[in-house]
């Protein structure tokens, strides 16, 4: 068992280091020309899509997603004409650009229809160059699907599938009101399978109400007989006073933490006796799927949808609340859709938050990365790219560091510095130590979530 005392002194509520600096960190002073500065400038390297679909049929009591919950299939129209309006408005600044992946998040995208999903894709081609042998990936709700809307993604691009499943135990999923059974869940893998979609992952979430090691046992192994390609294991953060729907979750029916602790290691042993190879901070691939490749070669990423095989740090984010990341500048689309419909209605981007990287941000955003995909950062490396002497430049970070150098979380030299096996628990604690904006005072609030 991981040291209580070690957890205790170390379990700080802080980001997942999607991005740094990190999106509570943007500010309204954030001007729209600064990204449409930014994709005029992007001389046609490939980049990534993020299309994120808001809607939801029904509401999960711990999602912390921005999210609209009805069952009218009209708003999905209206919607996808203001997107039509965003997406001709952003490829105004740099036409035809090659874009190397695609992905659907939400809410749910399979909320859209097939034909809803085709009008998009086409609006998309138009748009931009989507290259043939680009990565496509969708989020999917196993309880919203039929076999004949799975058989029809290839057809649109589509070669990954995300399937959320978070916990099969039934009095789990009463508490956070999310009914989905193991049968819908396998139906959703065998029909991505019979039509030749073969990167297949799985959301799995663990610090969910009364969840013990039994019933988290008992959930991994029927997920594990679906055999997902990848798998993310995320920690429930409990944020009531922010996200109203978590108020119906009793708070004394969440683990401990000594108990969320317990659930994370014996999934990390579970799933790696089976095969599995632990990826970064949350994260499980099998050894042939491009994730492990990517953490072999050095090559893997991390943005705002988790780890990334895709080498481009050029993120576009379409639709509400979407976030862009491209030539040193973050942007983000208002989340509130009628503020989102004005904007693009009007002819304007939908940027209302951003920040434009400082050199020291692009530091301190390559050593937390590679913290957060390596467990381990090349300070030879850094000082190679950044034309500066690492120790020199953190010395204000070497107290923090040998704190954790002595409770054996980190080991370190002047060449290296290495997260040890039982600091991978605490990867998100070692990295804050170079976020210099940590106790600042924030722009907005964000989901943050305890270490373990």
């Amino acid at each position: 068992m991981f040291p209580l005392e070690i957890l205790k002194r170390f379990d700080l509520n802080g980001p997942r280091y999607t991005s740094y600096p990190t999106a509570d960190r943007f500010t309204p002073e954030f001007r729209a020309e600064a990204y449409a500065s930014a994709l005029k400038t992007m001389q046609r390297r490939p980049a990534s899509l993020y299309v994120h679909v808001p809607f939801c049929r029904s509401l999960c009591y711990y999602c912390a997603c921005n999210k609209i919950v009805t069952k009218s299939t009209s708003v999905a129209d209206e919607y996808l004409d203001l997107l039509e309006k965003e997406i001709t408005l952003v490829s105004a600044q740099s036409p035809s650009l090659p874009i190397a992946q695609v992905a659907f998040g939400g809410g749910t995208p399979n909320f859209l229809s097939i034909p809803q999903l085709t009008r998009l894709m086409g609006m998309l081609g138009s748009a931009f160059d989507l290259r043939a042998d680009r990565e496509q990936g969708i989020e999917l709700d196993p309880r919203f699907l039929d076999e004949k809307y799975v058989k029809s993604l290839p057809g649109l691009g589509f070669n990954r599938v995300s399937y959320g499943v978070q916990d099969f135990d039934e009095r789990v999923q009463t508490l956070i009101h999310r009914f989905q059974s193991f049968e819908q869940t396998a139906q959703a893998v065998q029909a991505a399978r019979d039509c030749g979609i073969n990167s297949i992952s799985f959301d799995l979430v663990y610090g969910l109400p009364i969840q013990s090691r039994e019933t988290f046992a008992a959930t991994l192994e029927r997920v594990l007989s679906l055999e997902p390609d990848r798998l993310a294991l995320f920690n429930y953060a409990h944020i009531p006073e922010r996200f109203k729907a978590q108020r119906r979750i009793p708070t004394d029916t969440l683990p401990t933490i000594e108990k969320r602790t317990e659930l994370f290691l014996y999934a990390t042993e579970r799933l790696v006796d089976a095969g599995y190879r632990a990826i970064g901070l949350d994260h499980f691939a099998k050894p042939t799927d491009p994730l492990a490749k990517a953490q072999d070669d050095g090559s893997l990423r991390r943005n705002f949808q988790g780890y990334s095989t895709h080498h481009s740090a050029d993120l576009i984010g379409l639709g509400v609340s979407a976030i862009s990341n491209l030539n040193g500048v973050f942007s983000q689309n208002s989340p509130q859709i009628d503020v989102y419909r004005e904007r693009v209605t009007s002819g304007k981007l939908a940027t209302v938050r951003g920040v434009v990287l400082t050199s020291d941000d692009h530091i301190r955003a390559e050593v937390i990365e590679q913290i957060m995909c390596a467990g381990q950062v090349d300070w030879v490396d850094i000082a190679t790219r950044f034309h500066i002497d690492p120790t020199t430049y953190f010395a204000n970070e070497q107290a923090a560091l040998a704190q954790f150098n002595d409770a054996n979380i980190i080991a370190q030299n002047e060449k290296k510095l290495v997260v040890t096996p039982r600091g991978r628990l605490l990867l998100r604690a070692v990295a804050m130590v170079f976020d210099v904006y940590k106790n600042a005072k924030r722009e907005q609030t964000i989901t943050f979530s305890r270490i373990a």
